[in-house]
């Protein structure tokens, strides 16, 4: 890999000082001074033992100083080279870190990962896939970004995201989506609207009801496919407020403003003061994808991608 050509190399400054070292170099002088032995250090480093002393007297040579005192019953480290012995480790040790941090990065197990979440995306999903993503990755950062859904997708075009988990259809040049799962719809009503004791709700009677969704611009696929929904049961919903995030939309049904569709997934919040119950009648599916740019994720960005199909198969979604 490089590591006896790497050198550190100090260009000249207004006293004409220039310093041009290989880190081979230090390797070996810190086995001498370890071993305070030629040969024993020669042997460490599986040398012969003269071109070793020709490398510890080239360091001295470029550095200026004597790093060693030599006689023919010991040899002993100068104040300099015990100096230059601390550091070298300290420079060496650094090395391999950076080295080990670059290639462990490159196998998705450090770095940041930056993951948009639509206002409608993952309801109940989210936690798990984070969850089990940290328990193996636990030195990659998560960044989660909220924005609407129209912003994730230019985020990710300008590689701002390395992924982001969507509603489908979702289409952008230069985004790969693949999907995560597909669910049916569930209707949420307020526990006090006349209709909450019935166990399944044909869509096409709720043609009088006023709605709450999702603004377009924040879940353009999930609006659409309700909208389109309701047309298919032979109307066009009443939207009578729109909300930015599952919580606001949710707790309007709850104060007895409207009724929602949701996919089936957002029955696992159990908000207070909302029913749901299953709706009849109903062509449409909500799909969750998860997007990110070009053809290939980074390798972070796989390990995340996998996790999420893992945790989706784990939970029996179709």
């Amino acid at each position: 890999m490089g590591s006896n050509t790497t050198n550190i190399s100090f260009e000249a400054d207004q006293d004409g000082y220039r310093l041009d070292m290989e880190f081979r170099q230090l390797q070996l002088f810190v086995a001498v001074a370890e071993e305070l032995h030629f040969g024993r250090a020669a042997t460490r480093v599986g040398m012969a033992q003269p071109p070793f002393s020709q490398q510890i007297r080239k360091l001295e040579a470029e550095l200026g100083v004597e790093l060693l005192t030599r006689t023919s019953r010991r040899v002993a480290l100068t104040s300099a080279g015990s100096r230059l012995l601390n550091d070298a480790r300290e420079l060496l040790a650094r090395r391999t870190d950076v080295l080990l941090n670059v290639q462990r990065t490159a196998r998705g197990e450090l770095g940041t990962l930056r993951i948009g979440v639509g206002a409608s995306s993952a309801f109940g999903l989210l936690p798990g896939i984070v969850l089990r993503f940290r328990s193996r990755f636990a030195e990659v950062t998560l960044r989660l970004d909220d924005r609407e859904g129209l912003d994730l997708g230019a985020a990710l075009q300008a590689g701002e995201l390395d992924l982001a988990l969507v509603r489908a259809p979702f289409r952008y040049e230069g985004v790969s989506v693949e999907r995560l799962l597909r669910e049916r719809f569930t209707l949420a009503l307020p526990t006090r609207h006349p209709r909450a004791r019935e166990k399944i709700i044909t869509l096409s009677s709720l043609a009088s009801e006023p709605f709450i969704l999702f603004p377009r611009n924040s879940a353009p696929g999930l609006h659409d496919t309700i909208t389109r929904m309701c047309v298919d049961a032979g109307f066009s919903p009443r939207i009578l407020l729109e909300a930015g995030s599952w919580s606001s939309v949710i707790g309007m049904v709850a104060a007895g403003l409207g009724i929602t569709l949701a996919p089936k997934s957002a029955r696992e919040f159990r908000p207070k003061g909302v029913v749901f119950r299953e709706l009849g009648g109903a062509s449409g599916w909500a799909e969750l994808a998860i997007a990110f740019p070009g053809q290939h994720p980074s390798p972070a960005a796989a390990h995340f991608r996998a996790v999420a199909h893992e945790t989706v198969a784990r939970r029996g979604h179709s």
